[in-house]
């Protein structure tokens, strides 16, 4: 390897956004970071206990599936995870170990970076693109596929629209939250989706609060999500009785994100209120939108 030392800073992310199922995510201020080093074997290190450290971490996997797509020698890496993100609350950390692995294979064996190459390799082992393509480029990302190759549009997110989350102490499996989605949606439901999602970035890259009201809705998945999370529906009619602009479950939840372009620290004391009073076993906090992945060489 030509580099000795590397760390990979990469964000967390709302997936989804709402209306944006599989094709719209945003990224967040809230960063995982990934040491890699030299090391004549493979070892991780993590700072949570949810991570696992064997040859089954997503980001030792990330590494090795793309060293073997660059047709190179892997050899032995040291891992260290310093975590700030739970995982399995919704809130993007598989994204973040599969960037990092993949781009700490380009990077320390000496090839370029190519967003394109990276967001390919990412989706076989995320199998989806909306929080990748965020944390990796950072902001508001659309995102598709064409012949195997993938097309995003990246929107700025203006500072004065604020986020405040329930970040649940429960992590869910996303594979769960998925298997409950039907096979088929109706003809109505998707064209509710296609409507909106059209509307979703201009909302937010113009501050308008009340198209995004209507541009966060979602027939697609949180319907049947909800249904595995009592405490959407009842955090969604607290935000939006506080002023909330929009409000939405966090990639495939469990946590839940509200949006707002006024006063959020009024969400967050109704937040902080409602979990108290219901019992809801999570953390409400403020984080900044719009963080983009960082790396530094030594």
């Amino acid at each position: 390897m030509k580099t000795k030392k590397l760390t990979i800073s990469v964000p967390g992310c709302i997936g989804n956004v709402g209306s944006g199922f599989d094709c719209m995510g945003l990224s967040i201020n809230l960063f995982n970071r990934f040491t890699f080093e030299s090391s004549d074997s493979f070892f991780i290190s993590a700072s949570h206990s949810r991570i696992e450290t064997g040859e089954k971490n997503l980001c030792l996997r990330a590494f090795k599936k793309t060293c073997e797509t660059l047709g190179i020698q892997s050899g032995g890496v040291k891992i260290t995870i310093d975590a700030s993100i739970p995982p399995g609350v919704g809130l993007g950390s598989s994204g973040t170990a599969v960037l990092s692995g993949i781009m700490a294979a380009f990077i320390l064996t000496g090839h370029k970076i190519e967003p394109s190459e990276i967001l390919k390799i990412g989706k076989c082992l995320e199998g989806h693109l909306d929080n990748i393509a965020a944390s990796l480029l950072g902001g508001l990302v659309v995102v598709a596929e064409q012949d195997g190759e993938p097309v995003w549009k990246r929107f700025s997110v203006p500072s004065k629209i604020s986020a405040v989350f329930f970040i649940s102490n429960e992590p869910f499996s996303t594979r769960r939250a998925r298997s409950i989605l039907p096979e088929k949606v109706y003809l109505s439901d998707a064209v509710f989706n296609l409507s909106r999602i059209c509307l979703l970035p201009f909302s937010f890259a113009e501050k308008d609060e009340k198209l995004l009201t209507v541009a966060i809705r979602d027939k697609i998945h949180q319907p049947y999500r909800g249904r595995l999370y009592p405490h959407f529906e009842i955090l969604y009619d607290a935000a939006m009785d506080a002023g909330a602009a929009g409000c939405c479950l966090s990639g495939a939840g469990p946590s839940v994100v509200a949006f707002c372009f006024k006063n959020p620290d009024k969400i967050l004391k109704s937040w902080i209120q409602t979990t108290k009073q219901k019992k809801l076993n999570g953390t409400i906090k403020k984080i900044r939108l719009g963080g983009k992945t960082i790396w530094k060489i030594y």
